[in-house]
């Protein structure tokens, strides 16, 4: 054994809470996220300690924040309020980025100050009650959550559009609809039929479901077979020609997360054992271009680059991992992960520790919270094996990747995050006219209307190019030919044949 490493980054504490634990017909995302502090708190066996010691506190961007507005207002200072309902404070306060990413990718940030001597104790918190928004409002109750403050933060936020305005102005208005595209194009990558390629995520779907019975706060929580998600039923109606309601992130959630973090000597001295410390042993982040411009649609490149970078870092392979949380907003999102892994003696079954977004539930930018808070549990259960957690922004847009171990990593983590992905990037025509064969399409259903499909095309002359075909029969559309003609605002296609 290495000898015992004082600044290594390990998370000490990890608490979570939901509608079921907190008081109140209407808990608020400062509520919950304080009453998961609190129990992060407990969960480190030195409750008051920590308390005295926390000199930073990061809070993920809620939903209200990040251009998804309930109406409810947000806190002026969304971690300094969500601090003070946890009953701590910090000099240091974080304001997280938009994205899924953002809560690996805030332990990566502060891991990596901590293991350079720059923060000493770190508190990461999430809150997000989208559930009891959609429930006032449906019941005409005002919710106002704001709250005054001019204290200083740090407000990490950058400049992404996702998806694009060129992707918007031809149809791609929501996340269904834009992951629709990857589903779509890994589907006829594979040379499968729509239903076999239902099949496929109805058994990986069925096998995360299973998982959500196991957690304490899950918002979903039902263990579905796969014939049933394969069966047409009401409760499981389409949201796009791929994907029904049970396979996507459900966002009516009402869910607290934290977890808290120091260095191995820090957490030593404050009195924490040794059994409740989980080290950090690899980390990688990747980026991709927006949608349409990807070299490869069906399964973004930047997700085999950090999760290969994550593991080489922390000298493991994907066959050595115990606990696995892969980020499963959409099933292209897991299947890119596990094609990428490729460890055939894994059931589908364990991608996952808590049932993942479309059953544990969906909380915002916040979901990987309780991911890494079902890993701390897992590993502080068995040991024997690291694990791996991945988290994803956007359309696949942004990765991060945090590998895991219950002891001391035999190869410790230096502080450095895995970067240096450059992704290959394709220009879109902007006055595409002539022939093309569809790459991939996405259309929206409505009360069991399907709409007109977005398409991604191959243009003759080589280029890419998006397009709308309208008023056509619901049928396959992958790889037919199409007749592309510019427009001022968007282009429109034509089947040829």
């Amino acid at each position: 054994m290495s000898e015992f490493d004082p600044a290594a980054p390990v998370i000490i504490g990890v608490g979570e809470a939901s509608r079921r634990t907190v008081p109140g017909d209407w808990p608020s995302p400062r509520e919950l996220a304080g009453a998961a502090i609190k129990a992060a708190l407990a969960d480190t066996g030195q409750p008051k300690a920590i308390v005295a010691a926390t000199d930073t506190i990061a809070a993920i961007r809620t939903f209200e924040d990040s251009g998804v507005s309930m109406g409810t207002g947000s806190p002026d200072n969304v971690p300094e309020a969500f601090a003070a309902a946890g009953g701590i404070s910090a000099q240091r306060l974080i304001y997280a980025d938009v994205g899924g990413q953002s809560p690996q990718a805030m332990v990566h940030q502060l891991a990596g100050e901590i293991r350079r001597g720059e923060t000493g104790l770190a508190v990461i918190v999430a809150g997000e009650a989208t559930g009891t928004a959609k429930r006032a409002r449906k019941a005409g109750t005002a919710l106002d959550w704001r709250l005054s403050s001019d204290t200083p933060f740090e407000a990490q936020r950058s400049e992404f559009p996702i998806p694009t305005r060129r992707e918007i102005r031809h149809g791609i208005v929501s996340m269904p609809l834009a992951y629709s595209l990857l589903e779509n194009a890994r589907r006829l990558e594979r040379g499968l039929s729509r239903h076999d390629y239902l099949v496929e995520m109805a058994r990986q779907g069925a096998a995360a479901s299973v998982k959500s019975l196991t957690r304490e706060h899950a918002q979903f929580p039902m263990a579905f077979t796969a014939e049933q998600l394969v069966a047409e039923h009401e409760s499981d109606y389409h949201i796009t020609d791929i994907y029904r309601r049970w396979r996507v992130a459900q966002d009516a959630v009402d869910l607290g997360g934290a977890i808290i973090l120091t260095s191995a000597g820090r957490a030593r001295d404050l009195g924490v054992a040794e059994d409740r410390m989980v080290w950090l042993a690899g980390a990688s982040e990747a980026a991709e271009p927006p949608l349409s411009e990807r070299d490869h649609i069906a399964s973004p490149d930047a997700v085999g680059f950090t999760l290969h970078a994550a593991l080489d870092q922390a000298g493991f392979a994907p066959t050595d991992l115990g606990p696995v949380d892969i980020y499963s907003c959409f099933p292209v999102a897991v299947s890119a992960a596990v094609d990428t892994l490729g460890d055939p003696a894994r059931s589908l079954g364990d991608y996952t520790l808590t049932g993942g977004l479309g059953f544990f539930g969906g909380p915002g930018n916040g979901y990987t919270i309780y991911g890494l808070a079902a890993m701390v549990e897992a590993l502080r259960k068995d040991g024997s094996k690291p694990a791996l957690v991945t988290a994803n922004g956007g359309v696949m847009s942004k990765q991060a990747v945090g590998v895991y171990t219950a002891r001391q990593p035999p190869q410790p983590w230096n502080g450095d995050v895995v970067r240096g992905y450059v992704p290959k990037r394709i220009d879109v025509d902007d006055a595409p006219q002539g022939k093309g064969r569809i790459l991939t399409y996405a259309r929206p259903v409505a009360k069991g209307v399907m709409g007109d499909a977005t398409l991604i095309v191959e243009m003759e002359s080589g280029a890419r190019a998006l397009a709308v075909l309208e008023d056509v029969d619901d049928i396959d559309l992958g790889g037919l030919t199409v007749d592309v003609t510019p427009g001022e605002k968007r282009h429109m296609a034509k089947l040829i044949g």
